[in-house]
């Protein structure tokens, strides 16, 4: 099991937002902005790189103060329509 943690500060980051991984320490120490982490939140988070849809109290306020990213609006809804209909049993 692994600790990260993901930090904005635009301040420090050239890209706003930097992931930490302790290891087998106490001291964190930067993910380099090349690791895969750093992509896949920009393209598949639901707010500003973070994976808001993985917390059942979070997403509904994003949802309402309409701070949901393009990109996770656009994959919900390629989810929703590509879904196949529901069957109802008579």
């Amino acid at each position: 099991m692994g600790l990260e943690v993901h930090i904005k500060d635009e301040s420090r980051f050239s890209g706003k937002w930097a992931f930490f991984g302790f290891g087998d320490s106490r001291t964190a120490k930067m993910i380099p902005t090349s690791a895969d982490c750093y992509s896949c939140h920009a393209q598949h988070a639901a707010v500003d790189t973070t994976f808001v849809q993985f917390y059942p109290t979070l997403l509904p306020v994003a949802t309402a103060k309409g701070t949901l990213s393009p990109s996770y609006l656009k994959e919900t809804t390629s989810a929703v329509s590509t879904d196949p209909p529901s069957r109802t049993s008579n």
